[in-house]
């Protein structure tokens, strides 16, 4: 099993704060280890856009880095 289906298996039905846990501890640990998951996370939120949302969210994201 990949990383994707791995990580999309653990999570799935996890409850709103479970996520938010998972993430949250994720981003304030530091470990590198994380961004895999969280970047199978950005993937599958991005893919589920429409063109004008994934448009906005590339928009946000280009003045987060400027």
């Amino acid at each position: 099993m990949d990383i994707r289906n791995a990580l999309l298996t653990k999570l799935h039905n996890s409850s709103f704060n479970e996520l938010r846990e998972i993430i949250n501890e994720g981003i304030a640990s530091k470990e590198e280890t994380i961004l895999p998951g969280l970047g199978v996370l950005f993937e599958k939120y991005y893919n589920s856009l429409n063109n004008t949302q994934k448009d906005e969210m590339i928009n946000s994201l280009c003045n987060l880095l400027k």
